[in-house]
């Protein structure tokens, strides 16, 4: 009887350890994890490329870079040396824009920063090379805007201006605030 009763205050002793060890683990582990910081990516990626397609399917742009990192708390990625392709028709690469560092936000703009190359790639375009310091580009309607000193080549002409606001799609452009241009047969 005594056995017994030895037996079972083991027992007892014994699920009270492992109960206490395991409430322990919890209890220490519902401390140790991890709350995402802003400051710190939810992750990076080296040499990336990136393709949007349009509701119909169809290819929208490209983007390469060669490094990303993705901020969840801030929603933007950030893109160092980026390359943008943008398409017309799915096929034809109609504009090609790079710079040295982007921010892609939650609203689908892309904020280019560090000498922005934009290359018209098509065949018998007016508009050659768009040089700029800034670019806001709204991803979805192409609409783009700068306030930082805008220079446009094309073939015969150079045009200079403090501000630019434009669309991909429909190659217009308006420069404002101090506007200089040169016409010339061999400019290009």
């Amino acid at each position: 009887m005594i056995l017994r009763h030895l037996g079972r205050i083991a027992l007892l002793v014994i699920c009270g350890f492992t109960g206490h060890y395991l409430l322990s683990q919890y209890h220490l582990e519902s401390e140790i994890k991890v709350k995402l910081d802003a400051e710190e990516p939810l992750f990076t990626a080296d040499n990336i490329k990136s393709t949007r397609y349009n509701e119909h399917g169809m290819r929208s742009y490209t983007l390469n870079s060669i490094h990303v990192k993705h901020y969840q708390k801030l929603d933007e990625t950030h893109f160092h040396k980026p390359t943008l392709w943008t398409y017309n028709d799915s096929t034809v690469e109609e504009w090609r824009i790079h710079s040295d560092f982007a921010v892609l936000d939650s609203s689908n703009y892309l904020n280019m920063t560090g000498h922005v190359r934009i290359f018209n790639l098509l065949p018998n375009a007016r508009m050659a090379i768009i040089k700029v310091d800034k670019l806001t580009l709204n991803l979805t309607t192409r609409d783009f805007w700068s306030e930082t000193e805008t220079e446009i080549t094309g073939v015969g002409f150079q045009i200079r201006g403090q501000r630019a606001k434009g669309n991909f799609i429909s190659h217009q452009m308006e420069l404002t605030d101090q506007v200089k241009s040169k016409y010339a047969p061999d400019i290009e």
